[in-house]
């Protein structure tokens, strides 16, 4: 009987395995650490929003629904808000920031449901405050400050009440104030491109919300 030659088995190679999961891996792994942390994005990123560097946590500011019950921000959480700050009322030119949330939230087709509008009202220096009518602008959270909160909010919200210019604020997913825009100086246009380009950064960590949004 002929003996049988013993071959020497190389051991595999994974290698070439270990390459094409890094490959398919960095990419949505670098989105997710420049979502957690936008201040890693280079200076020459297209934004047309101002980064708040380093994002603030929104949560420790206590405000209050138009019943009197406490505002809970978790019913925010895995949404992207864009929120207004009125001082007193809602005036016109609040009314139609609130119309161009509304267009640009449309304007995000099949992602508007993971977007959130919402209105913070603070008492005027003389403690008026109006609740508005938002006729047509259902689906528009309402959030309220109280005179001893004046202070904290001004400090999260970089706002100054006595310009004309109605800033925007963008809160992201994780309840941080991440970006502001300048109503006056940037269009609705610009605005959605930013806003989509979070959307897509973040598609699938962020999850649908509540339905019948108008």
């Amino acid at each position: 009987m002929t003996a049988m030659s013993e071959t020497t088995l190389k051991p595999r190679s994974y290698t070439s395995l270990w390459l094409l999961v890094a490959i398919f891996a960095l990419p949505p792994v670098a989105a997710w650490l420049f979502f957690l942390n936008p201040q890693w994005l280079p200076s020459g990123h297209s934004n047309h929003g101002t980064l708040v560097d380093p994002p603030r946590s929104v949560e420790s500011l206590m405000l209050h629904t138009p019943t009197g019950d406490n505002f809970d921000w978790q019913s925010l959480r895995n949404q992207w808000t864009l929120s207004v700050i009125a001082e007193g009322d809602c005036d016109a030119a609040c009314i139609e920031t609130l119309i161009k949330l509304r267009q640009i939230r449309l304007a995000t087709g099949a992602d508007s449901q993971r977007v959130e509008r919402l209105l913070v009202l603070v008492p005027g220096s003389d403690g008026r405050l109006d609740l508005p009518r938002l006729d047509g602008l259902e689906g528009t959270r309402i959030a309220i400050a109280d005179s001893a909160q004046r202070e904290s909010l001004t400090d999260l919200f970089p706002v100054h009440f006595e310009e004309q210019a109605i800033p925007l604020f963008v809160i992201d997913p994780r309840l941080n104030l991440m970006m502001m825009h300048d109503t006056s100086q940037i269009s609705s246009k610009q605005i959605l491109q930013d806003l989509q380009k979070l959307l897509k950064a973040s598609q699938g960590w962020s999850k649908g919300g509540q339905y019948g949004h108008q």
